[in-house]
């Protein structure tokens, strides 16, 4: 199974780990190109220019193996978002509650894991938790995750910033409602 995310290109971009990839020869073209054409469109000075090449670049060189990465880039002077999804073995001993995060120690309250439907992928379960973070800070994540028989397609959402993601929620909604198998 392969997976094909139909989202929205207005407001988020895939980021590569691979090269070539659709064209562009390198980190460095792709970065180079996706910079451009947002400094463009927003008028952004040398010193953004240089912040959102090394955002770019950095998003794509600390993805994880195995990790399908989407970055939130509408308006990145405002906001950006990043949106990590997998498509791994099924863990049939493993209840999906606990892969959306239902029984996590740093968790500031009880997870409550709720069903996730309307996507491309069928029905699903979603969760959102707090957890505090190793220096005290408090940190917000959802987990979508569905099990396709021999597949569970997991998408991971986290941010420090509690009032960006709430401002970003509906479009990881809409975002994880775009997952589904390519043809």
């Amino acid at each position: 199974m392969t997976l094909h995310a139909d989202f929205d290109r207005d407001l988020w971009v895939y980021v590569p780990t691979e090269w070539p990839w659709e064209g562009f020869d390198s980190l460095e073209e792709w970065s180079g190109t996706l910079v451009g054409a947002l400094s463009e469109a927003y008028g952004y000075d040398t010193s953004m220019r240089e912040w959102l090449t090394a955002t770019v670049q950095g998003l794509s060189r600390s993805a994880d193996e195995n990790e399908h990465r989407f970055a939130y880039l509408s308006r990145p002077h405002e906001a950006i978002g990043i949106a990590s999804i997998y498509e791994l073995p099924a863990r049939p001993d493993t209840p999906l509650e606990e892969l959306v995060g239902v029984g996590d120690p740093r968790a500031t309250r009880p997870v409550v894991a709720a069903p996730f439907s309307g996507g491309r992928l069928g029905a699903g379960l979603s969760a959102t938790r707090h957890v505090t973070d190793d220096d005290g800070t408090v940190s917000v994540v959802t987990h979508w995750v569905w099990r396709l028989g021999e597949r569970d397609v997991l998408m991971i959402v986290g941010d420090f910033d509690l009032a960006r993601f709430e401002a970003l929620r509906a479009d990881y909604d809409t975002l994880a409602r775009a997952i589904g198998m390519a043809d």
